[in-house]
């Protein structure tokens, strides 16, 4: 499944999909995607598929590295 802003297709079919298309967002465009998830109401999901992420050792500094570049992580 993939899901559409204006610029960006987020690809929520796969957890590791979802972290490679948020990490392939501008800095200065995060807030205008997370608007517009919001307001479609697939934000939720797509914070979910990246949570997921940090459950897996495997997967875990992939997970860490998208929700850092959104702004979720402070390390």
């Amino acid at each position: 499944m993939t899901l559409l802003s204006e610029r960006h297709r987020i690809d929520v079919s796969d957890d590791r999909r979802t972290a490679e298309s948020m990490l392939a967002i501008e800095p200065d465009e995060i807030r205008d995607v997370f608007a517009e998830l919001a307001k479609g109401k697939r934000l939720s999901m797509v914070l979910h598929n990246l949570n997921r992420l940090m459950d897996s050792p495997a997967d875990r500094e992939h997970g860490r590295r998208a929700l850092r570049h959104l702004g979720f992580l402070d390390d």
